[in-house]
């Protein structure tokens, strides 16, 4: 069993009857429509599995828990009043915490809820230590907004448990309350003096993430709050094919043949904008790829490669297999530059990267070309020029480096530029051993006159007969038998 199994192992049973209750609620009740758009049924079942099982009415109550009302005396959740993040808002800090044990939605684990208080920004505050007077605070007490259960208030109970920043000596009332699975002192900054409210184990409301779950447990592993991701976003919600769940910076994709994993920084704001697990993509496959000071992650479908100088760039289908190959950002062609491109054709597409190119067709397939090759199809018409669409990666040689093409190839000298070698002169070349032949490497470009079109080499020349348009081949010094190239 693996790390991971065993974190979810306790719940698994439970997981399971969550999503076949869910779907039977779902088809049943005449409120499918707020059941399918929210998390709240797997909150619930979660939290209270007979009792909405029984009374679906209590949706929302079971997500909330007790003590949910104005009245209950408990402060609201941070997720209910800071658009959904689960953080200490604007004007608050961490001011003290406690733990609740054996809570199922940490899968059995030590909940832990921080307090955030005011900051008593509205006066200056001198002397002792403890909460100021209530004109001080940097906000006002109320209920928690209206439309759901977390009526809890909100910037009105003067307490401090008082293990978290303490250097700061005087704060106001709890705002608001942050939930973790892992140690507060992990990510705020925190003392391990432990105090502890069971009372509050169940406690939740619908902007929070909600019942364990294999992304909970993947979250749980990168240490929540103080992972790359941030803090949560939001509820966790169903996409095609699988689950997800939002973070202040990034993302957790979970598939059941990919696992849950996770996308973060630029990476995930570029799959965002290509639709996330519903895009072009799909899901992703591999946890984010760190390459010194730049990211890549791997998708099902694709690959999305970041650079601080460049941007975020995805590289997808034929392309991006073609670019694994090649070695990806470690690879000849190093980070990509552009998005992947429609070539003049339509049909055709390209992309481009920090030293080459690949250039793709459903008819010859995706092959890439280094930079100085590249640079000269460019400025030849690339796939819409007289060369077309290349047939074969490049080939590099001691002194050289070629790519072919429908109509023809390129040849990079290392010490006298690029070469063209078109149609029936590339023929005869690759029938008399190419830049690896007796004739060796090409010298200059073709050349027409009175005899014909004309492409001087090495070592020899090759000459297309104007009347037959046949190429015929000659050597400054003929080779002998035993090293004449096969016809």
């Amino acid at each position: 069993m693996t790390a991971l199994e065993e974190v979810l192992a306790p719940t698994s049973f439970r997981a399971r009857a969550i999503d076949g209750l869910s779907a039977w609620l779902a088809r049943r009740t005449s409120r499918r429509g707020f059941l399918v758009r929210s998390a709240v049924v797997g909150s619930a079942l979660a939290v209270d599995t007979a009792g909405f099982a029984l009374r679906p009415g209590t949706a929302y109550a079971s997500v909330c828990g007790p003590g949910s009302t104005c009245g209950g005396g408990w402060t609201a959740f941070c997720a209910t009043v800071n658009h959904g993040i689960n953080t200490c808002p604007p004007g608050s800090i961490a001011a003290g915490w406690w733990k609740a044990d054996g809570a199922s939605l940490c899968g059995g684990r030590a909940r832990y809820i921080i307090d955030c208080n005011a900051t008593c920004s509205r006066c200056a505050t001198a002397g002792r230590a403890g909460i100021c007077s209530s004109g001080c605070w940097s906000c006002g007490c109320h209920c928690g907004p209206g439309g759901q259960c977390d009526q809890r208030k909100v910037c009105c109970n003067g307490f401090r448990y008082g293990q978290c920043n303490q250097q700061v000596r005087q704060v106001g009332g709890v705002v608001c309350r942050v939930v973790s699975c892992v140690p507060p002192w992990t990510f705020e900054n925190c003392t391990k003096a432990v105090a502890t409210d069971n009372a509050t184990r169940d406690h939740s409301a619908p902007l929070l993430p909600g019942p364990w779950s294999n992304i909970k447990a993947r979250y749980w592993q990168l240490g929540e709050n103080g992972s790359a991701l941030g803090p949560s976003v939001n509820a966790e919600f169903a996409v095609p094919g699988g689950r997800a769940q939002r973070y202040v910076n990034g993302r957790l994709s979970y598939k059941a043949s990919t696992g849950p994993r996770f996308t973060v920084g630029a990476v995930a704001m570029r799959y965002a904008q290509l639709g996330n697990e519903a895009g072009i993509l799909g899901f992703p496959t591999h946890d984010p790829i760190v390459i010194a000071n730049a990211r890549a992650s791997v998708f099902e479908k694709g690959r999305i490669s970041w650079h601080p100088l460049l941007g975020a760039y995805e590289v997808v289908g034929p392309l991006a297999v073609t670019y694994s190959a090649a070695g990806n950002e470690l690879g000849v062609l190093k980070f990509p530059t552009s998005v992947p491109r429609r070539a003049t054709d339509g049909e055709g597409r390209f992309s481009t990267f920090q030293r080459g190119r690949i250039s793709w067709h459903p008819s010859t397939g995706a092959f890439w070309m280094g930079a100085e090759i590249a640079a000269r199809y460019v400025a030849l018409g690339a796939e819409g020029g007289r060369l077309g669409y290349p047939l074969r990666n490049e080939l590099g040689l001691t002194a050289a480096k070629s790519s072919g093409f429908q109509g023809g190839r390129i040849v990079w000298v290392t010490a006298a530029g690029t070469f063209e070698v078109y149609d029936v002169l590339d023929t005869a070349y690759t029938g008399a051993g190419g830049e690896t032949g007796q004739l060796g490497l090409p010298t200059a470009q073709e050349q027409t006159d009175d005899s014909g079109r004309w492409q001087q080499f090495e070592h020899g020349r090759i000459t297309v007969d104007p009347s037959t348009g046949q190429a015929t081949v000659s050597y400054d010094t003929q080779p002998s038998p035993t090293d004449s190239p096969t016809p």
